[in-house]
């Protein structure tokens, strides 16, 4: 889990949408997603799956809301991918070549270098992808630490801006909507948390620690986010950070004076970010390993090499991704592939863990002593989430919803067809 990556990319929409209640809508989505960490942490408990939440629905509901579960991981994960990658794009460029940060084409094929070097990370090995990650998160949380600490001691009025605008505090109201779509990009700005689900075949320190390991990392993860979001917002202000949406922590920076904050800063959220984008990639290829498996994506991705690694997965996975990173620079501005491609990710992640979240309710439906953990807290936090969702899915604009429900839709045949693939196989075997 990347924070700095998390609040570059996610918290200027959110304080776009929300003003200065952005920060109470992620306190509100994250009670939210602990009701899903609990479930994660109980079915990775009996069922631990490289698969996690595909597999995990398809185990309560069949072949054919499974393979939909897969729909939506490797959509929700592909955008997600993305999400990821302009940022890096963005962020690489402000630090070598400013003059084209927020050129789209140049955004989106630094960008997919990016996803390709993190593929090649993850390929060397998953410890020494920890370990490059461990420092990652050192350095970030150092930097994110000074910064808001900076962000209480120098008063903005004082601070020559050098990078966007600094407005009026009181030029973004709080609307009923903003809050609730701010919640729905929260849903991305705490993600990560589940990513130890995915690796449940590949540790040694008990399926418990797997449970453990999402809900700690999204409690620890959830306080900092807020500490840094409320100290940025004492420095800057709603407006400035909406108008700042793909460089958030750069603009922190300029409000700071620049010169070594910016640069600072600038390298933290590249770092941070490439961290996060070799996690998902990781998340995403033991995913597709485990649907080839299975046989609800192709045999042949579920198939590992000499060293027990899903290589195939990985680099199928690495190409999509890279090609699908360089299409975004189609986009009128790196601004514009950013906001469209966290608000998509975040409603398809969301509808992902409301599906895991029943898939626990059905699993642990009847098992005594499970009523609480396993039942009652999963279908609280479903039934809350799938409201924000559908919430956002309502009232936003025209573009989001065409990819959101094109996306749910095209889910339906997809199912259809991998589940009576897997069936035939079933009978011919």
């Amino acid at each position: 889990m990347g924070p700095a990556y998390s609040i570059a990319s996610t918290m200027g929409p959110m304080v776009a949408a929300a003003g200065t209640g952005a920060p109470l809508a992620l306190v509100a989505l994250s009670a939210i997603m602990l009701c899903m960490a609990v479930a994660f942490a109980q079915l990775s408990r009996v069922s631990p799956n490289a698969g996690s939440s595909y597999s995990w629905i398809r185990g309560a509901f069949g072949d054919g809301v499974g393979a939909y579960g897969a729909w939506l991981l490797l959509l929700s994960n592909f955008f997600a991918t993305m999400a990821t990658a302009v940022p890096a794009g963005t962020y690489t460029l402000a630090l070598l070549a400013p003059a084209h940060e927020q050129d789209p084409l140049w955004t989106a094929f630094v960008g997919a270098s990016w996803s390709v070097g993190s593929s090649v990370l993850l390929d060397v090995g998953i410890r020494p992808t920890a370990a490059a990650t461990a420092v990652a998160l050192g350095v970030e949380l150092a930097v994110m630490a000074a910064a808001a600490v900076a962000a209480w001691i120098v008063h903005p009025a004082y601070v020559p801006v050098t990078g966007g605008p600094h407005l009026p505090a009181a030029a973004i109201p709080l609307t009923l909507f903003g809050f609730v779509n701010a919640m729905t990009l929260g849903i991305w700005m705490s993600d990560g948390w589940e990513v130890s689900a995915s690796t449940g075949e590949e540790i040694s320190g008990g399926t418990r620690s797997i449970g453990r390991g999402g809900i700690i990392g999204l409690l620890i993860t959830t306080a900092i986010l807020m500490i840094a979001m409320t100290s940025y917002l004492h420095l800057g202000t709603p407006a400035g950070f909406a108008a700042n949406q793909d460089d958030v922590l750069a603009y922190v920076g300029d409000l700071l004076g620049g010169g070594v904050w910016r640069w600072a800063i600038v390298v933290t959220v590249l770092v941070s970010t490439c961290s996060t984008l070799w996690t998902t990639i990781l998340y995403l290829s033991r995913s597709v390993y485990a649907m080839g498996r299975d046989g609800v994506l192709p045999r042949t991705l579920g198939r590992l090499d000499e060293r027990s690694e899903p290589l195939i997965a990985l680099v199928v996975i690495a190409a999509l991704t890279t090609v699908c990173q360089v299409a975004t620079g189609l986009s009128p501005s790196a601004n514009d592939q950013l906001n469209l491609v966290v608000d998509v990710a975040a409603v398809f992640l969301g509808l992902l863990f409301v599906f895991s979240a029943a898939a626990c309710v059905r699993r642990f439906w009847a098992v005594p002593g499970n009523a609480m953990a396993g039942v009652w807290v999963p279908a609280a936090g479903a039934l809350a989430l799938a409201a924000v969702l559908a919430g956002t899915i309502a009232l936003e604009d025209r573009t989001l919803q065409l990819y959101a429900l094109g996306g749910i839709l095209l889910g339906i045949p997809f199912a259809i067809w991998r589940a009576r693939h897997v069936r035939r196989e079933g009978l011919q075997g």
